[in-house]
């Protein structure tokens, strides 16, 4: 087997992970603005920095029990909060 025929299956399944992993994104922001509008109308702030550290403790404590390296999995958390903050400011 040469490499571009072994590797093409494992390509393909990242390629499809990918893909579930923008579905989530998608999914995580339509619901940050659904927040975004019941903080309006309790005029709170967008901006919760107690309820992001709590995701954060959340992640990597999952990261350390699934074997991830969790600076790694709260960068990738940050990221996605950050995404998630910006969507709720332009709701």
């Amino acid at each position: 087997m040469i490499y571009d025929e072994e590797i093409a299956p494992h390509r393909a399944e990242i390629n499809r992970l990918n893909g579930e992993i923008m579905e989530k994104l998608e999914a995580r922001v339509s619901v940050s603005k659904k927040i975004a509008a019941v903080k309006r109308r309790y005029e709170k702030p967008v901006v919760d920095k107690a309820r992001e550290q709590v995701v954060l403790d959340q992640v990597r404590t999952r990261a350390r029990e699934s074997g991830l390296n969790p600076e790694g999995v709260e960068r990738v958390f940050r990221a996605i909060i950050d995404l998630c903050v910006e969507a709720e400011e332009q709701a």
